[in-house]
């Protein structure tokens, strides 16, 4: 009887010793222990949880919250667990389809028991967002592929801005420019504030095309709806060059 239960320590050692061998992976789910909870959004801005995947985010990001959809810019927060083990975390925002990186800080905030850290956005459009999140540091590759993603569209509502050449590209001659160049990568639409103060001023966005500025419908709306920004928005058909032109009848 001694021998069988000493050979059922030593059996149940090994296996021990073998199990704490193992690598242990580190991976997130969707509304993972990770970030636990759900997002803070401020009133009397309104933000809804929606299902979303991590199709269209750099490969190296694993999603690890739901969505949000909110109605107006705000600061968004998600607790974010993971920042104590290792990971770093990415607020993005859902634009035709794919990912785009939002300037995200990570803190630590004071709790009764111990901290808890957080992760937070300052977003400047209505739109869907969501926390990745990483545990190894990416590759050169990686982020090369990723720096296409970080937008800088000034007041446009996506994109890039750029200078514009009129000498080389002149403008209709009746026509003012009212914005900046805006450069986008896909299909989808584009808006920029467009101020309303004297009735008789006419807007068009207009996409520069073989040499020259070809106008495209443009229609006009309050950014969001309920307390928003007069603006003038158009389809843009594809990748390209867009600017806002207009004139006083």
């Amino acid at each position: 009887m001694k021998k069988v239960f000493t050979g059922l320590f030593v059996l149940v050692f090994v296996l021990g010793m073998v199990m704490l061998n193992v690598p242990q992976v580190a991976k997130a789910e969707t509304s993972s222990s990770l970030a636990p909870g759900d997002w803070r959004v401020p009133a009397p801005v309104i933000g809804t949880e929606v299902m979303v995947t991590s199709v269209g985010a750099p490969s190296y990001l694993q999603l690890i919250t739901n969505g949000i959809k909110t109605t107006a810019p705000a600061l968004i927060c998600h607790d974010f667990k993971g920042a104590g083990f290792n990971w770093v975390g990415e607020i993005r925002r859902l634009v035709d389809d794919t990912w785009v990186k939002v300037m995200t800080t990570t803190d630590l905030i004071p709790a009764p028991s111990e901290g808890i850290y957080q992760a937070c956005a300052q977003t400047y459009y209505a739109g869907t967002y969501a926390l990745f999140a990483y545990y190894h540091v990416p590759t050169e590759d990686d982020v090369a592929a990723d720096m296409v993603m970080v937008e800088k569209p000034g007041l446009w509502s996506r994109g890039n801005v750029v200078s514009l050449d009129f000498v080389t590209y002149p403008r209709p001659s009746w026509l003012d420019s009212y914005s900046t160049g805006i450069e986008v990568t896909s299909y989808g639409e584009i808006c920029h504030p467009f101020p309303v103060s004297n009735e008789d001023m006419v807007a068009e966005i207009r996409q520069l095309k073989d040499g020259l500025w070809v106008r495209l419908p443009t229609t006009f709306r309050d950014i969001p709806e309920v307390d928003g920004v007069y603006s003038a928005c158009a389809i843009a058909p594809g990748a390209g060059i867009y600017t806002l032109f207009g004139y006083v009848e």
